[in-house]
């Protein structure tokens, strides 16, 4: 049996500008960090031929093109005779934590041990995209090499990829909330991916989402922490321009009362309209912030490793 662990993601600033319609225009830039909260997938050999599936639903099937998960169908093509699982720290779909991408880095490297990181990351991508899931990269880089990094998405495809060592108590200021809700991440994505490929509010929107990544990259390796909350504030601020439907009036007076008691700056999570709610404040406003918005608090440090092998034995 192979089991990974692999870490779901907090992005800062720049997120939606990691996506095609973006990066091969004008470049794409984004501060993220993956979290110590994680998808596990074990893989192991079947006596059987048949291929058994658990993740919030098993399926037993034949063979791999029988399989409803799309993903899952796609990676295990051709393969037969093996049992695998996923159970993950946090609720999957919907959460803004990027866990699709988490399970899809982690199903690739049980199956292959891929030796490669960047390989990891990109074949993850082709997998998820390629299933016609709206996605951008900087979720896989993310879940794949772990720890805080200033990625680049060149016009030509290619990421570089920059590790960002910031102070201890970086994330003593991070608060993270759940809001109960959910949504689904690919309707948001493709409307975003849409708007900001033509010129117009969201093209510049997200031009300025760029730019706020280069500066929160340029302030956290001055050792400047304290800019984070602002950073995030006019990324969310930007953010919401890129499409309806990214925040709503319950989500705009969290925020702003949790601005009211505090908070320098936060955001929703990834694409948008649910999932965890990211709010920046100095611990001293800790207590007061969470009393007031009522959402349950989940504790994140961060996790130094990207998708890892944590034990292998006879597959």
């Amino acid at each position: 049996m192979r089991i990974t662990r692999t870490p779901l993601r907090i992005s800062f600033c720049g997120g939606g500008t990691d996506v095609p319609q973006f990066y091969e225009r004008h470049g794409g830039a984004v501060v993220s960090m993956a979290i110590d909260k994680y998808v596990y997938i074990s893989f192991n050999r079947k006596f059987d031929n048949k291929i058994r599936l658990s993740y919030s639903r098993t399926e037993n099937v034949e063979k791999a093109s029988d399989l409803k998960h799309d993903i899952a169908r796609m990676c295990l093509e051709g393969i037969t005779g093996v049992e695998v699982t996923s159970v993950s720290d946090i609720p999957g779909a919907g959460s803004g934590l990027g866990s699709s991408s988490s399970f899809t880095v982690g199903l690739i490297n049980a199956i292959w041990h891929m030796p490669s990181t960047s390989s990891l990351a990109e074949m993850a991508y082709l997998i998820e995209s390629s299933c016609g899931h709206a996605c951008g990269k900087q979720d896989h880089v993310a879940a794949a090499y772990g720890g805080l990094h200033f990625f680049k998405f060149l016009k030509n495809g290619h990421v570089e990829v920059e590790p960002i060592c910031a102070p201890d108590n970086f994330t003593d200021q991070l608060m993270l909330f759940w809001t109960g809700k959910t949504r689904k991440a690919t309707p948001l994505l493709k409307k975003q991916s849409v708007n900001i490929s033509k010129d117009g509010l969201a093209e510049y929107a997200a031009l300025d989402m760029r730019d706020l990544a280069y500066k929160l990259r340029s302030d956290l390796v001055s050792g400047d922490i304290f800019t984070l909350g602002e950073c995030l504030h006019q990324n969310w601020e930007l953010k919401k321009k890129l499409a309806d439907g990214i925040s709503n009036k319950w989500i705009d007076e969290l925020y702003e009362k949790a601005r009211s008691l505090g908070a320098s700056g936060g955001k929703l999570c990834g694409a948008g309209g649910g999932g965890f709610l990211l709010l920046c404040a100095e611990p001293c406003y800790h207590e007061r912030i969470e009393k007031a918005i009522g959402l349950r608090r989940v504790p994140i440090k961060m996790s130094e490793k990207g998708s890892e092998i944590i034990h292998d034995g006879e597959t």
